[in-house]
């Protein structure tokens, strides 16, 4: 009498119930933010894709590596991937959006604090000089500069976030859409 094996899974094997042959599969490797993990998991299993694997990378650790497959021979195979090239371009303007809110509020702060910086360089040097009542106001504006720098991150990026907080709804409709319909495809 054949018994399956302890390990593995009996079900791929030749001979025990449940096996249907050949599955070729194809395979997908997804690099992601990790906080739009989720997002991507959800979506791709909708597409029909299993995760086989996440694995994040020493060097950044704000990254996932998310490794998929599906059965090649799937039903409505050129709809559903149409439905998930638009989800992609979805998902990739999200993530798009989602660092614009950060990218326009660091490059306002930097470059009000590297101008406050230039001030105090300009402070140092007249004191260097021994102008210490040039020295001192050049000092203020420096730090100052550098104060308006924090303060203005924190303002450009409320500001840009309100920017991009329907642009980032209507990007998820799009993603939460085409997700729908390829479940329904492939139900």
């Amino acid at each position: 009498m054949n018994t399956p094996p302890a390990t593995g899974e009996p079900a791929r094997y030749p001979g025990y119930p449940g096996y249907r042959g050949y599955v070729g599969y194809e395979y997908l490797t997804v690099t992601t933010d990790r906080d739009l993990e989720p997002l991507y998991a959800d979506t791709y299993r909708s597409f029909g894709w299993i995760i086989e694997s996440t694995t994040t990378s020493v060097p950044n650790l704000h990254t996932v590596t998310i490794k998929l497959k599906r059965d090649r021979d799937l039903r409505n195979r050129p709809l559903v991937t149409e439905l998930q090239r638009k989800a992609e371009n979805a998902l990739t303007a999200i993530r798009d959006l989602e660092k614009s809110r950060t990218t326009a509020a660091t490059c306002t702060a930097l470059a009000i604090g590297v101008t406050g910086s230039a001030f105090l360089a300009g402070s140092v040097f007249a004191i260097e000089a021994d102008l210490w009542a040039l020295s001192i106001p050049l000092g203020g504006i420096g730090l100052l500069g550098w104060l308006a720098g924090y303060l203005a991150h924190g303002r450009v990026k409320s500001r840009k976030t309100a920017q991009t907080t329907p642009l980032i709804e209507a990007q998820y409709e799009i993603v939460y859409k085409a997700s729908e319909q390829a479940s329904r495809l492939l139900a």
